[in-house]
């Protein structure tokens, strides 16, 4: 059973929100994840609420899940994503940067995602080729030209000392051709805003499905341009992604990346 994505993006919608609604009360009990990270019983409990709505109302369907099933690609057939809570550390730390994120895609191309920012009471959403929309209403990229940008930059990786190298090396050839850089601890925030126009590009670090997905199919149905960290087109598997609001932008981490690598 294919589908358009638009059945499973109000089955999204209306889950994430059941998930807040019924976890927001869970104690976190945060604890280390590995080097650099934590979770929380929140994370997990969010995890298990949607993933259990996903299985019994599609069974059969692959769930990808940032704590229950971490798989590194997205399977053939009809495959979900579920970050639970994106920017555990910001919410462990009372900062209001999180949110909850979730993708529904077949064949490895994905069809429908939503982002929810519960202490902003924004959910954003998208459908391919339906555009994106906030709270119910269109909502597209800025547009603006590289030297009015306002771009944000993710965590820097403790994975591997190559992948922090190569985003300060990005993050030094931008900070004077753009108006301001900001970090904001969170995928889901990131993407939000830039989908939203907030921003004008995002650039991260990260193979992780969970992470990516939902804020791909986002910025791109919002007008975005989407870019591989080690330039051209983005496709899952590689570095990280860069999502552009204009041609300009999108110049500008080309240019970048070639620097990067001392071309």
């Amino acid at each position: 059973m294919n589908s358009d994505g638009k059945r499973e993006l109000e089955f999204l919608v209306r889950t994430v929100r059941e998930a807040w609604n019924a976890c927001a009360g869970t104690e976190l009990h945060t604890r280390d994840k590995g080097a650099f990270d934590l979770v929380t019983d929140m994370d997990l409990a969010m995890e298990r609420f949607i993933d259990g709505a996903i299985r019994e109302s599609f069974p059969g369907d692959v769930v990808v899940g940032e704590e229950l099933n971490p798989l590194k690609e997205l399977p053939s057939g009809r495959a979900w994503t579920v970050d639970p809570i994106d920017g555990t550390v910001n919410m462990a730390h009372g900062l209001p940067l999180f949110g909850v994120q979730c993708s529904f895609a077949v064949d490895g191309v994905p069809r429908a995602a939503v982002i929810y920012l519960p202490r902003f009471d924004e959910v954003y959403t998208a459908v391919r080729g339906g555009g994106a929309k906030l709270n119910g209403q269109r909502i597209s990229v800025s547009g603006r030209v590289a030297a009015d940008a306002v771009v944000s930059v993710g965590d820097y990786s403790h994975k591997t000392l190559a992948h922090a190298s190569g985003q300060i090396a990005r993050v030094q050839y931008l900070y004077d051709r753009v108006s301001k850089l900001r970090h904001f601890g969170a995928a889901s925030v990131a993407f939000a805003w830039f989908a939203s126009g907030r921003t004008d590009g995002m650039m991260m670090y990260t193979r992780n499905l969970w992470d990516i997905v939902p804020g791909w199919l986002l910025a791109e149905e919002a007008g975005g341009i989407a870019l591989s960290v080690n330039g051209g087109s983005y496709a899952l598997g590689t570095d990280g992604i860069v999502v552009c609001a204009s041609e300009s932008v999108a110049k500008l981490f080309e240019d970048a990346a070639k620097a990067s690598r001392g071309e």
